[in-house]
């Protein structure tokens, strides 16, 4: 598979002007990836007037394969990476990275996050705020950190965007005494940055870096799961005299964060919008413009209202399974019809899931430790997570049932509110990956999240 042929107005982004900030909005299916190595490649071509060094910073290491294949790696002046493998090296460039220690590991984040709650529970009487779970305080935390906050007068000020639950101020103090406890702890360990405070310390360093700025140009793909923070860090380290583009969609934003442009350290000419999709099927559309229309879906001023395509494709497929062993067995034997013949992907919520539904297929497993692309007819598996920006013509979705999805360690982080929408838009992302056919397995009930109308389907009982 090449790079495909621009369609309708796609070409027109590579275009667009090479200096300052441009945003191209659009919704799945619009071919927003496509756009963005067009614009790669046409401001690294050494012949056009204003071009040089480019970075595209992209979601995942399942990306930058794919986003490397459809470039063919032409051009020297091209760098695709991961935006932690583009903060760890410029930390690294200025000495601050000391060894791989320097940034902590998730789990060991989460245990010092909950010891930092144990210690900072002692101040005070017994309160059920402090018996939450752990995952919530991890949230809270990366939220405080995604949003470039640092000091506690500024935590206590600000609106919490895009999280529904409301937090006292009087809770507020406590969350904000947990952050500088793990903080502390962090540090006696031996650990400079975590995974979310990194952009921090790249935006701090870069306003006072007088170096040339490596890049000319930087192109953010799948945006909208960027913190506000990494976008201004990011802002940071372009060329004044270059461009920073920004493509995204927020019906498939995960980590909301509900915060204007210009916070995000982007003035803006205009935003470009896409609304035309060229990958799904008129059937598998409609679910996606149903699941996005849900109530508990939650709404930005961002999110592109998106067109039906008229391509024609079956209805999905929602199956109703005796037992999860049985969901096995009708996802394995669909994976093996129909990646005989093209693409097909078996996308599920936790790696677990994963590895259940896809146990002696021989699947390709689409994760952190991909390097190359296949896009011969096979088949591939991931997560929701991992799905995004990725599309095969079929996608199988095992394991949607209310006791996955939502999936309930989230409910006890973050409430079911704030659960139900997150949770909603990473199935929108899992959906939104077929381009012809779509399987969807449950045992009991489906969950919730899904549209309920029963037009969209055809339901079986295999």
């Amino acid at each position: 598979m090449g790079l495909p042929t621009p369609v309708g107005r796609q070409s027109h982004v590579a275009y667009l002007p090479p200096t300052g900030h441009q945003v191209v909005l659009g919704t799945a299916g619009t071919g927003k990836t496509v756009m963005a190595i067009y614009r790669a490649l046409h401001l690294s071509n050494p012949a056009v007037n204003g071009s040089g060094r480019t970075l595209v910073v992209t979601y995942n290491n399942a990306l930058v394969a794919y986003l490397n294949h459809l470039s063919e790696k032409s051009s020297s002046q091209l760098d695709i990476w991961t935006y932690s493998k583009f903060a760890r090296g410029y930390l690294a460039s200025l000495g601050l990275m000391g060894n791989w220690n320097a940034i902590i590991k998730p789990q060991r984040r989460r245990n010092l996050i909950s010891a930092a709650v144990r210690d900072v529970s002692t101040q005070y009487k017994p309160h059920k705020f402090f018996s939450r779970d752990a995952g919530w305080f991890q949230d809270e935390i990366s939220w405080i950190a995604g949003m470039g906050i640092q000091s506690k007068d500024d935590y206590l000020a600000v609106e919490r965007l895009g999280r529904k639950t409301p937090l006292a101020p009087s809770l507020r103090e406590v969350v904000w005494k947990i952050r500088d406890r793990y903080r502390h702890l962090r540090a006696e360990a031996g650990h400079k940055f975590d995974w979310d405070d990194i952009c921090t310390a790249v935006r701090e360093n870069l306003e006072v870096d007088s170096r040339s700025r490596m890049y000319r140009h930087i192109i953010i793909d799948e945006g909208q799961d960027l913190s506000p923070e990494e976008i201004r860090s990011l802002a940071e380290a372009v060329d004044p005299e270059g461009s920073v583009t920004f493509f995204g969609d927020y019906a498939q934003q995960i980590y909301g964060q509900a915060m204007s442009w210009r916070t995000c350290g982007l003035n803006l000419r205009q935003v470009e919008q896409f609304r035309d999709n060229y990958r799904n099927s008129t059937a598998i559309a409609e679910v996606a413009i149903a699941l996005s229309s849900m109530p508990f879906f939650g709404s930005t001023d961002d999110l592109v209202p998106p067109v039906a395509p008229k391509s024609v494709g079956p209805k999905p497929t929602l199956a109703e399974c005796e037992s999860r062993d049985h969901e096995v067995a009708v996802i394995q034997a669909a994976a093996k019809r129909l990646g005989a013949v093209g693409t097909v992907a078996i996308v599920a919520r936790t790696w677990a899931d994963v590895d259940r539904a896809c146990s002696g297929l021989g699947a390709t497993k689409l994760n952190s430790d991909v390097a190359f692309w296949e896009s011969s007819p096979g088949i591939y598996c991931t997560t929701y997570h991992s799905a995004k920006g990725l599309e095969f013509d079929a996608v199988l979705m095992p394991f949607c049932s209310p006791s996955t999805i939502p999936l309930p360690d989230v409910v006890a982080s973050l409430g079911e509110s704030d659960a139900a929408e997150r949770e909603s838009k990473l199935l929108y992302v899992a959906v939104t990956r077929a381009k012809s056919d779509l399987l969807i397995t449950y045992t009991g009930t489906p969950t919730h999240l899904l549209p309920d109308d029963p037009s969209l389907f055809v339901k079986v009982e295999p």
